[in-house]
């Protein structure tokens, strides 16, 4: 091989994107960007296990400021009282079970967020971890009729970014990481949300509203196949192979051959389409998680 040639495909081999492991990839995402997004899964334990990790073993150039929760702001209050409570007391959670996201499984994954945060302050009160409800309040709500329920669907995202700008303008120097449901975090995509014949159409989710406004979000999607179903992207299949493991792959023009990568939603009179349905996915999401191993929540009792 000539010199030449040996150079080149040095260089290509310095820039090429790989497979990574999940913990690693946020810790440098955290560390790289203010703001980093990672998509939730609600009946897989792993991404709330990551997250707990991530607290527990922050790194000392990446350490988290704010960790935004798709809870309802209205829990903000019991969040606050179990932070501050002393010693430790789960049950102000506990009696309170919004703030553990109840409505998808009361779990003791997503407790123990809360857990590592606490005992992350214990030690670090110079440097305490703040968490925010960052959820429309009440939400999810009980509607009334199908205009009430396609209504708070397609503002709830406005409204959440809005908030979330609100906390963002009064400490412009925190460094956070936004841990909700992965459509969330996506950037430049829109939809149609049905319920019967009732529809109603939106511009953006949480990010596409926050990058609307200049607040650049780092986004990690999350994907894996739930009981013997595709997954929530086309990308899932693209990019997991024969693998068999879990990892995080940014995504790059290879990725762009997916044209339609999205799977549209529709379950027990509910549909949700995303408008556009065609686009590059790397357009709206900047890395994904890849999960092919995975354990179902451990609900609390």
């Amino acid at each position: 091989m000539s010199s030449f040639l040996f150079f080149v495909f040095s260089v290509l081999s310095v820039f090429s994107v790989s497979p990574s492991d999940p913990f690693h990839f946020l810790q440098d995402a955290i560390r790289h960007h203010q703001i980093v997004f990672l998509g939730d899964i609600h009946p897989l334990a792993e991404p709330k296990l990551l997250v707990a990790r991530l607290i527990r073993e922050q790194a000392d150039d990446a350490t988290i400021d704010l960790l935004a929760l798709e809870v309802g702001s209205e829990q903000q209050e019991w969040i606050d009282r179990y932070l501050a409570s002393s010693p430790e007391n789960t049950t102000i959670l506990l009696e309170h079970p919004r703030t553990l996201r109840a409505h998808w499984g009361l779990s003791a994954e997503y407790l123990e967020i809360y857990r590592t945060v606490y005992r992350w302050n214990a030690g670090h009160r110079w440097n305490p971890v703040h968490i925010l409800a960052a959820d429309l309040r009440g939400w999810p709500i009980a509607p009334l009729t199908p205009h009430m329920a396609t209504g708070g669907f397609v503002n709830r995202d406005l409204w959440m970014a809005a908030a979330f700008r609100k906390t963002l303008q009064q400490h412009p120097r925190w460094r956070v990481l936004i841990f909700m449901g992965g459509y969330h975090g996506l950037k430049g995509v829109g939809g149609q949300v049905a319920i019967g014949r009732v529809h109603d159409r939106f511009d953006h989710w949480f990010a596409g509203y926050l990058k609307d406004d200049s607040v650049n979000v780092y986004t990690i999607l999350t994907d894996a196949r739930q009981e013997g179903m595709h997954g929530a992207t086309r990308m899932l299949e693209h990019l997991s192979g024969d693998s068999r493991e879990n990892f995080v792959e940014a995504l790059d023009s290879t990725s762009d051959s997916v044209r339609e990568p999205l799977y549209d939603v529709e379950q027990d009179g509910f549909q949700l389409e995303f408008w556009p349905a065609r686009f590059p996915l790397r357009s709206a999401v900047d890395a994904m998680l890849v999960l092919n191993r995975t354990t179902p929540i451990t609900l609390i009792r």
